[in-house]
């Protein structure tokens, strides 16, 4: 499908250090998967004032032109970071976490700073991604590295429905980047023989995620089965050491719950990108 078709990359951009790398990430991997680029700006003000400026006397000021300011600073970011990228910017009236939400549905990915300018700094992970991350009708990337050194993308599978997409996301993902694909499943410790322990061969959840893969038979793949004590304390450890690690949103053992804990710890916790699929 041409370009000017296909659903953009979504980002949103409020100024801070961590939308600025979420502006970074999403301009490079939109011009590789050549997808047009959407740079959204939130605010808020019109539910507050209508006296948005200009402020009398003083050209260039008030309320709306500090906004369309904002929004152009970050579509300029991105057009500067990546020369012939397809791009547009939007200022919108809205909350960011639900007017980026609403906006998921037209978009093929959504990528968000962990914090921006309004959460408090103690917070490793703000409240937009995580609205996002349990709400997004397409794929969000959490972003904390603009440009990762590591060559390989992380998926970590359960056989669930979501981690059916996560896996077919992170084929894709690893395509357009040029990454090798890590595909892994943790399994919570339990008293066993070793006779009893799965291998990689005869794992059927890795077998399944390699079989969703069989349309890309020139992408690298590597998989692996793990027992560990706390699945998210490995899955921590293993992000550290790739590009990214792709989860879907919530797993087999998640009732009801629209983001399971697994995915909340690794969230908070892992100092590299994360990418959720639900």
């Amino acid at each position: 499908m041409p370009p000017g078709r296909r659903k953009p990359v979504l980002v949103g951009y409020d100024g801070s250090d961590g939308s600025t790398r979420a502006v970074l990430w999403a301009a490079r991997y939109a011009l590789a998967a050549k997808m047009p680029l959407v740079v959204a700006h939130c605010w808020v003000w019109p539910f507050f004032t209508q006296d948005l400026g200009p402020v009398t006397g003083i050209d260039d000021s008030g309320l709306r032109r500090e906004a369309q300011k904002i929004v152009a600073e970050g579509h300029d970011l991105a057009v500067r970071a990546e020369p012939g990228l397809v791009s547009s910017k939007r200022l919108l009236v809205g909350f960011p976490a639900e007017t980026l939400t609403r906006l998921s549905t037209q978009s093929s990915l959504v990528v968000t700073g962990t914090r921006g300018l309004g959460g408090f700094s103690g917070l490793l992970v703000g409240s937009v991604s995580l609205h996002l991350a349990a709400s997004s009708s397409c794929p969000i990337v959490v972003v904390r590295g603009a440009r990762p050194v590591h060559d390989t993308i992380l998926v970590a599978v359960d056989g669930s429905p979501e981690s059916d997409r996560a896996v077919i996301t992170a084929g894709g993902l690893a395509t357009t980047l040029h990454k090798s694909l890590h595909i892994l499943h943790v399994r919570a410790y339990r008293r066993r023989s070793v006779e009893e322990a799965p291998t990689d061969a005869t794992d059927p959840i890795l077998e399944r995620a390699k079989a969703l893969l069989s349309e890309q038979p020139e992408l690298s793949v590597t998989q692996e089965v793990v027992t560990a004590p706390s699945i998210p304390g490995l899955l921590v450890q293993r992000a550290d050491q790739a590009s990214c690690i792709v989860l879907g949103a919530k797993g087999n053992n998640t009732l009801g719950a629209r983001l399971g804990s697994t995915v909340h710890a690794v969230l908070h916790h892992t100092k590299g990108n994360v990418v959720v699929v639900r």
